[in-house]
């Protein structure tokens, strides 16, 4: 009987093929499982790190707060530079963190205030944010030219910076920034080429980029500008850098680059020789000198920390400004009788150096002055030239005679400011035909943007704190 063999693949497979299903199911669990885990991870990271996001975001908003508070509270007591913290509260959330907030207070001779604000919420006090911001006083030495009079710039004119008179303005010159006058029309003189009576526009004139041009404006508080003298003399008196009366004709101050100062008195003056100015808007001829013939050394000194120098008397000055000074020069009391000028003996230099850290300030009870022969035919001067009551500049020299030798200069380069009460003189005289008859025919007037907020020791401030510059500490 044959025999008859029966089989079964899924009898022979089978356990096999359960084992791999098995296998294969783990493997997709724990990848399922290491997906998931990873998944969570990264989404509880992402929440905790938005949270911190979150965080950060509100303690720079209560820094930034800290700013504010910091500004406002200069504003109504300028001389507080204690540190302050403070909690930041919501009506419903209540308290939000705190900031703490302290002053750097300004160097000497400067207005700028730095503040830091640190600050931190409530939830994670340990996450700080610190910002920090600088705040100033515009100083009155903001323009590179004030003048509280008329003015008429030549067609050799260079200015940088902005230019402001209280009177009238002709401009023939190059000019970059604005040029305003109080005015919206004068009445022009003949000094400035008009006719008898004829009515011109704040400011006029053949110069460049018209659209610059604003008036009428408000006026500047000259006033202001004119710094007190006696203050200028008590803080010199106080630093041993005072000088009362030569009882000769006057002082001859050079500064040093070693940050010392030489004072001569001045015993003898040149002879005297023809020139012109103009008093009361009548050109006035006068024998006078104002250039040194004899002087005798009195002493060599350091500029004194307090960066003040009084003269009594009047002064020639010339010289290398290695670091940040005021040189006053007047008579009290204040009459006058009494009133006396500054010289400019020759070159005033910060020597290259214009990042602010050197500053020079000269301030004339009466006028400032170039002479006609001790002045440089190139003169540059670095500073702030103040002319209390008179104007500034140079008498007019004929171009004929004893006095041609000198009466054409070359050329006036001036960095920083002037700043003049009249016109009773000028840098540049010009005749019937615009050409040049004494003077400087060259004339390049650049600001010091360092002024601003960091004037010359003892210039006047005004207004409120202005913002700087901000950044944030990491």
């Amino acid at each position: 009987m044959g025999r008859i063999f029966l089989w079964s693949r899924g009898s022979v497979t089978g356990p096999c093929q359960r084992g791999g299903l098995l296998i294969m199911t783990m493997v997709f669990v724990f990848m399922f499982a290491v997906i998931f885990i990873a998944l969570t991870g990264l989404v509880n990271r992402t929440y905790h790190e938005s949270v911190i996001q979150a965080q950060d975001e509100e303690a720079f908003q209560i820094a930034e707060a800290g700013l504010n508070y910091a500004r406002w509270r200069l504003a109504h007591n300028p001389e507080n530079y204690a540190s302050e913290t403070r909690e930041v509260n919501d009506q419903l959330a209540g308290s939000l963190g705190e900031y703490d907030v302290s002053f750097t207070e300004p160097t000497t001779g400067s207005t700028a205030v730095t503040i830091t604000s640190v600050g931190q919420t409530a939830a994670l006090p340990h996450r700080e944010v610190t910002l920090k911001a600088r705040y100033g006083r515009p100083s009155l030495a903001q323009y590179s030219a004030v003048y509280n009079d008329d003015y008429w710039f030549g067609p050799m004119d260079v200015l940088h910076g902005v230019v402001h008179a209280n009177g009238g303005i002709r401009m023939d010159g190059t000019s970059d920034s604005k040029m305003t006058s109080a005015k919206e029309t004068y009445t022009c003189k003949w000094y400035h080429g008009c006719g008898s009576g004829l009515i011109k526009p704040g400011v006029w004139g053949a110069g460049q980029i018209q659209e610059l041009w604003e008036y009428p404006v408000a006026p500047v508080n000259y006033a202001g500008l004119t710094l007190d003298l006696l203050n200028i003399q008590e803080v010199a008196d106080e630093a041993g850098s005072y000088y009362d009366s030569s009882h000769a004709e006057g002082y001859h101050l050079v500064l040093n680059e070693n940050n010392t100062y030489t004072v001569y008195r001045v015993t003898e003056k040149a002879p005297k020789i023809w020139s012109k100015a103009i008093v009361n808007g009548v050109q006035k001829r006068e024998k006078l000198s104002h250039d040194i013939a004899e002087e005798e050394f009195i002493e060599t000194k350091d500029i004194p920390d307090a960066g003040a120098l009084y003269f009594e008397d009047t002064l020639w000055i010339e010289g290398h400004v290695h670091t940040r000074v005021t040189v006053g020069a007047g008579v009290f009391p204040d009459a006058n009788g009494t009133n006396v000028d500054v010289i400019i003996n020759g070159s005033l230099t910060y020597d290259g150096v214009k990042d602010g850290s050197r500053a020079l300030g000269v301030i004339a009870q009466r006028d400032i002055l170039i002479p006609w022969s001790g002045a440089d035919d190139v003169l540059e001067m670095n500073g702030a030239f103040v002319a209390q009551k008179g104007g500034f500049g140079r008498r007019f020299y004929e171009n004929s005679g004893d006095t041609a030798e000198h009466a054409i200069k070359t050329s006036l380069t001036i960095y920083g400011m002037i700043a003049m009460n009249v016109l009773t003189v000028d840098v540049t005289w010009v005749g019937g035909s615009d050409d040049v008859t004494s003077g400087y025919p060259e004339v390049t007037r650049s600001y010091d943007y360092n002024f601003r907020y960091a004037p010359p020791p003892y210039f006047p401030t005004s207004g409120q704190y202005e913002f700087i510059s901000w950044e944030e500490e990491q």
